[in-house]
């Protein structure tokens, strides 16, 4: 009698129903949950130091290393430890969340581009923090001083609400650092047919103009230095898309 042969996952994929993956997805946005709950206990425990070194921006900003904020809301600190703690779970443990959604993408693409899955993850993980890195070192700290001490007027005592300062904070971050995902999409959208790279060349100036429109609505502060801080390395970021998704697609051609 012959061995039974293996059946792989995708083969098994084949005969899924809409309920079985849906209950995959259930079972993967479990693991999700449970990894981001641990990584947000961490961070609680260590909430007094990690609020330490957020802060240290807005101290800069003032020239002031002993800088306050204001609390109008009375839960507001507590709340802010909790959010805090939470958004950055999730910022720790993107890559791991990425490759848990990942493993559910996957079956959909080609077996090349299913094998590549850890070096996406890995790409998109780099191009994720390279935003928030960009943005932490170049962006929030200027962007608090335009509106804090340069166009201060006169009389006017220049301190945030607690809850506003961690507002701006993680959505300026984000911002960046999803912004910078955009090599990552237009990749995948190549490899499952959804896009080609003529039509991207095709329609360049549009896309241009759209990328400015996005910097222009998303950037920390109303002046051109700002808009430029995000639409230079979005610019640069197409263009390697581009060159990516080319070779991609030539290889699929030998």
């Amino acid at each position: 009698m012959l061995p039974e042969k293996s059946v792989t996952y995708n083969e098994r994929e084949k005969y899924m129903t809409l309920g079985d993956h849906l209950d995959e997805l259930r079972q993967r946005l479990i693991k999700g949950v449970i990894l981001v709950s641990i990584f947000t206990a961490v961070s609680l425990f260590f909430g007094s130091e990690i609020h330490s070194y957020f802060i240290s921006p807005y101290q800069k900003a003032l020239g002031d290393p002993e800088a306050k904020f204001y609390q109008i809301k009375l839960m507001a600190p507590f709340l802010i430890y909790l959010k805090t703690a939470f958004l950055l779970s999730v910022l720790i443990a993107f890559p791991f969340l990425f490759y848990i959604l990942w493993g559910f993408v996957a079956p959909a693409l080609d077996e090349q581009t299913e094998r590549y899955g850890i070096f996406i993850v890995l790409f998109s993980t780099m191009l994720f923090w390279s935003g928030v890195v960009l943005c932490w070192f170049t962006v929030f700290e200027n962007f608090l001083r335009i509106f804090l001490v340069t166009w201060m007027p006169d009389g006017v005592d220049a301190k945030l609400p607690i809850d506003e300062y961690y507002d701006l904070f993680f959505n300026l971050h984000l911002v960046f650092g999803i912004s910078f995902q955009l090599p990552v999409i237009l990749v995948l959208f190549g490899r499952l047919g959804i896009i080609k790279t003529s039509f991207l060349l095709r329609r360049w100036r549009e896309i241009v103009i759209g990328l400015a429109v996005f910097s222009a609505v998303f950037s920390p502060g109303p002046d051109v230095i700002s808009m430029l801080m995000l639409f230079g390395p979005l610019l640069i970021l197409f263009s390697v898309s581009l060159i990516l998704m080319k070779i991609l697609e030539r290889k699929d051609e030998i």
